[in-house]
């Protein structure tokens, strides 16, 4: 996948990692993300490994204890992507990350080979992408067990957001909505709130200052034959490497998490 990405030439690239330990929202939420199945043991083995490698392939990567990998996404991409000359393209299918959609900030979905931009958003679910985690608070996120109000199905969660923004907004004007959702918002209040704070994305100031410098990619295709090929024995990546090696002309300035 790597391979593909570098592709598209980027200037900068990072790869961010989730922490090795439990995260602050598994102490506000014992029950976060607990309905996972337990990693397959081969595959749990490969992480390690793989981080070795592309620190030796010189990769730039982050990884923070306590937090996960979208907060360190949220942090870098709030901080570049102000300015709109920095096109960034997130490599992610979290839907809480089209937070950061915008004119110069995409969301690529690699598995389906799908790009959202703000524009397929807003014609997906009809409200801005700023308001995305106020729509999961409402339907919850079963990737990350986090809970959803019964009965708020994502039509009505999306008519909702489109017409009041925000949870605090739905709940100043309670007495406006019909009483049946009315009263599953009222019975599901402390879910929704429960769940919007553990979908809030965190911004890290312990990154804050880091220079961008720090995410230059330098692609040195002798180096990767010989620790791809050479040393790990990845023969099946020689043909890739050499076509990447002839693709490769002057980079546009572009960010990939």
């Amino acid at each position: 996948m790597l391979m593909k990405i570098f592709q598209e030439k980027p200037d900068y690239f990072v790869i961010t990692w989730d922490s090795p330990v439990k995260t602050f929202r598994h102490e506000e939420y014992p029950e976060y993300k607990a309905n996972r199945k337990k990693m397959d043991d081969d595959f749990k083995h490969q992480i390690p490994i793989t981080k070795a490698i592309a620190a030796e392939l010189w990769i730039p990567s982050l990884i923070m204890p306590w937090y996960e990998a979208d907060d360190i996404i949220f942090t870098l991409a709030k901080k570049y992507g102000a300015d709109k000359n920095v096109l960034i393209d997130i490599y992610s299918w979290d839907k809480d990350l089209k937070y950061l959609l915008d004119t110069n900030i995409s969301c690529v979905d690699s598995m389906k080979g799908l790009t959202t931009t703000p524009e397929l958003f807003i014609k997906e679910y009809g409200f801005e992408p700023i308001h995305i985690l106020e729509y999961l608070a409402l339907v919850g996120d079963s990737a990350d067990n986090i809970k959803w109000i019964a009965g708020i199905w994502p039509k009505k969660a999306s008519d909702l957001i489109k017409k009041y923004q925000t949870i605090d907004n739905i709940y100043t004007h309670i007495d406006e909505i019909h009483w049946d959702i009315k009263q599953k918002l009222i019975d599901g209040k402390e879910a929704a709130y429960l769940s919007r704070g553990l979908i809030e994305l965190k911004s890290l100031p312990e990154i804050h200052d880091t220079h961008i410098e720090n995410f230059r990619l330098t692609l040195d295709f002798p180096k990767y034959k010989k620790i791809l090929i050479g040393e790990h024995h990845f023969t099946s990546f020689e043909k890739t490497l050499d076509e990447l090696k002839k693709k490769l002309q002057n980079p546009v300035q572009i960010w990939l998490f």
